[in-house]
């Protein structure tokens, strides 16, 4: 179903570019769950700890969380800032994913990183998460710039930030083993393929 969700806890709040964004097109389409499925021990840890935190808006502020309480996890997480349709910048980005993408994202664009012909779709479905809200956890193919590709597993969970500042997200990633390489390229590439899509329900319902 496309257009704004009907019970997104910021409808009030949400810009007009954002507005037109939500309106301009559905999510892309998913499973539907209550909690994450794919088999990461540590993404279902950091969903209990989320799940653990005040929500007296329907999701935790961002000043709730506190990465030492997740301390084994932090190398593989990242905070995103849903900044406008254009511009989904990194806050945050563990010491693990650094080292992987061997670069620092702190303050890069998410969306500079995605397939051209996917990024208003990437765009959307980024603004679900933090506007409807709701969770958020795929399967997906990288392709590094080193030429290597390999699957990733990414759960992102939103994150209500100090008002008027637009929501952020909280991610977490675990990485697979290559699966084959590639040309090398001056960047890597996130979602270069999809495997598998779960939209997680936190109260607020989900597409579809």
């Amino acid at each position: 179903m496309s257009g704004i969700p009907a019970s997104t806890a910021h409808s009030d709040e949400m810009p007009e570019n954002v507005r037109h964004l939500m309106e301009s097109g559905d999510p892309s389409p998913g499973e539907r769950a209550e909690a994450p499925l794919l088999d990461s021990s540590a993404q279902t840890a950091v969903f209990q700890y989320w799940l653990s935190l005040p929500r007296p808006s329907g999701i935790p502020d961002a000043s709730a969380f506190s990465p030492a309480a997740v301390k084994p996890h932090l190398p593989n997480l990242t905070i995103l800032s849903l900044n406008d349709p254009d511009e989904i910048s990194h806050r945050l980005v563990g010491t693990e994913v650094t080292s992987r993408l061997d670069a620092n994202l702190t303050g890069a664009n998410l969306l500079d990183f995605v397939p051209p012909e996917t990024r208003l779709q990437c765009s959307r479905d980024m603004h679900e998460i933090g506007y409807r809200p709701c969770g958020w956890q795929a399967r997906h193919a990288t392709r590094y710039a080193s030429g290597l590709i390999s699957y990733v597993q990414t759960l992102y969970l939103p994150l209500r930030a100090p008002y008027p500042q637009p929501p952020r997200i909280l991610g977490m990633h675990r990485s697979e083993e290559p699966t084959s390489y590639g040309n090398k390229a001056d960047s890597v590439v996130f979602g270069a393929g999809f495997e598998r899509m779960i939209w997680i329900d936190i109260g607020f319902g989900v597409p579809g």
